[in-house]
């Protein structure tokens, strides 16, 4: 990867997570009002998808300094994504260009049709951009957020239903869940247990406690992964199976974590979500009171 004069640029280790973790942050403070809250053992739980030396770029200033952090990921044998972050002191310098550079040959190189980037709608420099370089938004997904000074309403479950933590050993019950009930979901890339294993389970943000599963009878219907990360309460994963939408059930479990997690001391909750989520998610969202935070924008170019 070329970066501009003054800049030197090499592979990640997993010694830089710290630093990239100050990086974003740096980054999501320059740009929003509610920006999340990221460490170093986030930042490793992301990289243990990647072969780090061939998958990722720092680029450093002449005095040290991390100037700025790029990703690739093969999300399917098509697409190639680029995450990337340039340090707020150091914007117009011709980075966000290298990243960009980079991501195009590193998709040759792969043979990938399909090249993808995201930026944060209040970026509007990194929008310009990547919009000169030939790609277009396709998606829009939203950081959405409530405060929660009091306890949140008593969830409502419908007659013929239990939710109940979930037990040990039933780990491979909430991965087949989820992936039932997003598979067809806009972006959605089915994982294997075993890599669940290593972007979830053993993570140290995992906490059992916090995921529920939903069941008729001896059926798991529905459920949620819920934890405590970014600085605040989180609503990983939340989702209905297709043929027992429509009934409540993503409602009750939106408030039961809400309490659990107020309960825990969090007075901040928030989660992600595809603006054009097939399911009607925002409109849920919303009607419990939480609100859009912040908006990101994905962006595509086709080779």
């Amino acid at each position: 990867m070329r970066v501009p004069d003054g800049f030197t640029c090499r592979p990640a280790t997993s010694a830089d997570a710290a630093a990239v973790a100050v990086l974003m942050n740096a980054f999501d403070r320059a740009h929003l009002e509610e920006p999340d809250e990221v460490d170093a053992a986030e930042v490793s739980g992301w990289w243990v998808r990647l072969d780090l030396e061939r998958d990722s770029r720092l680029v450093f200033a002449a005095d040290g300094r991390l100037a700025a952090a790029g990703t690739v990921y093969g999300r399917t044998e098509a697409v190639l994504d680029l995450d990337a972050f340039v340090h707020p002191q150091l914007s117009g310098c011709g980075l966000g260009s290298a990243l960009i550079d980079w991501l195009e040959q590193e998709g040759s190189r792969r043979e990938r049709l399909v090249l993808r980037t995201s930026a944060l709608a209040a970026d509007s420099a990194a929008a310009s951009l990547i919009a000169a370089r030939g790609f277009e938004p396709i998606r829009h997904f939203y950081r959405m957020s409530i405060e929660l000074e009091e306890p949140p309403p008593e969830a409502r479950w419908p007659i013929g239903f239990e939710v109940s933590i979930l037990a040990p050993g039933e780990e491979a019950v909430v991965h087949e869940l989820v992936e039932d009930t997003f598979a067809e979901h806009w972006g959605h890339e089915w994982r294997s247990l075993e890599e669940w294993q290593k972007t979830a389970f053993d993570q140290p943000w995992w906490d059992p406690s916090l995921v529920y599963l939903v069941r008729s009878g001896e059926e798991v219907v529905a459920g949620a992964i819920n934890a405590i990360r970014f600085g605040s309460g989180w609503v990983g994963v939340l989702g209905t199976r297709k043929a027992w939408r429509g009934r409540g059930l993503a409602r009750a479990l939106l408030l039961t974590a809400f309490g659990e997690l107020h309960r825990r001391g969090e007075r901040r909750i928030a989660l992600a979500v595809d603006s054009g989520n097939e399911t009607g998610a925002t409109h849920l969202y919303e009607s419990v009171g939480m609100r859009i935070a912040w908006k990101a924008d994905v962006y595509e170019k086709r080779l």
